[in-house]
């Protein structure tokens, strides 16, 4: 069953970028955002009521309150950049994310940096360079291809803080009640700024809605769905299924969307992925940074 999970959680990653680009024909960002975050608790809270768990609402928690900031600053950019993107362009957050992680534990907690997470951070941001590129002229660089990758950039450094969060209240508060306190409060948080964007942004469509509802099922149910997948199967295989979520992002992109690809585009797909496979062989995570960070939390 911890198979299955990984795998569902892993497809579900894989059409964020093409569910986000076919809600914007209808819908601002900033209302997107919002829809992730609502449709996202309700699908949890359904999930965890149809399993039989209870479900907590914990606000009182400062690491909570790291983590509703860092994923709503995660979202909010993220669907900028891919309006004014390409669907496939959120591929370049999971590795500059693992690197974030990878130099903060180091800064943090002083946790060694091996030669292979070395080179692994390397091959990222290689991945990430090219993928951005695109093969583009340089002249080209600049405009809208330039923002949605900065964009992108600090959305997977947001991303970073929400997943310290989670590692801070792993041995305090299940991953169900953690993520569903979170996804509550941010949408509270990101509603703010919906009745400013309250105009369609094209014709009203069946895609877009069942699009920006089914964002909020990927939100709700994938975060879940992986936290049970490592109770079950190994951390390493983990890392390797999750991250194949990027070539399926490429392939959707491109079957569904018809978006612009070429050689640079996969080769740097194809060079990021290798470096994550390499940082998720050796754990990223160790049991001495999860102990300080839960001790940070009882204080």
């Amino acid at each position: 069953m911890g198979y299955l999970y990984l795998i569902i959680a892993t497809l579900l990653w894989s059409f964020v970028g093409v569910m986000v680009k076919t809600a914007s024909t209808m819908f601002h960002s900033s209302t997107i955002t919002f829809g992730r975050f609502l449709f996202g608790f309700i699908f949890l809270g359904l999930f965890m009521k149809s399993k039989g768990q209870k479900i907590n609402i914990y606000w009182k928690n400062k690491w909570i309150w790291v983590g509703v900031f860092g994923k709503s600053l995660n979202y909010i950019l993220e669907n900028i950049a891919i309006r004014i993107g390409y669907a496939y362009s959120n591929v370049i957050i999971w590795p500059i994310q693992a690197v974030f992680l990878m130099f903060m534990a180091f800064i943090l907690f002083k946790e060694k940096i091996t030669s292979t997470k070395l080179i692994a951070s390397i091959l990222c941001l290689v991945g990430v360079f090219l993928v951005s590129w695109k093969g583009m002229p340089f002249s080209q660089l600049f405009g809208n291809n330039l923002l949605s990758s900065l964009l992108l950039i600090i959305s997977a450094i947001g991303a970073g803080v929400h997943v310290t969060s989670q590692r801070a209240l792993v041995n305090t508060i299940d991953s169900g009640n953690m993520n569903f306190s979170v996804f509550l409060l941010s949408s509270i948080l990101t509603f703010v700024q919906v009745p400013f964007n309250l105009h369609l942004t094209g014709n009203v469509n069946i895609y877009a809605i069942l699009s920006l509802v089914g964002l909020g099922l990927v939100t709700g149910v994938s975060f879940y769905l992986q936290a049970e997948a490592l109770k079950k199967v190994s951390f390493l295989t983990v890392g390797i299924v999750s991250n194949t979520s990027v070539l399926f992002t490429l392939l959707w992109s491109k079957l569904f969307l018809n978006e612009h690809m070429n050689s640079y585009i996969i080769a740097g797909a194809t060079i990021l992925l290798i470096g994550m496979i390499l940082i998720s062989i050796q754990k990223d995570t160790s049991s001495e940074t999860v102990n300080h960070l839960a001790k940070s939390n009882k204080m």
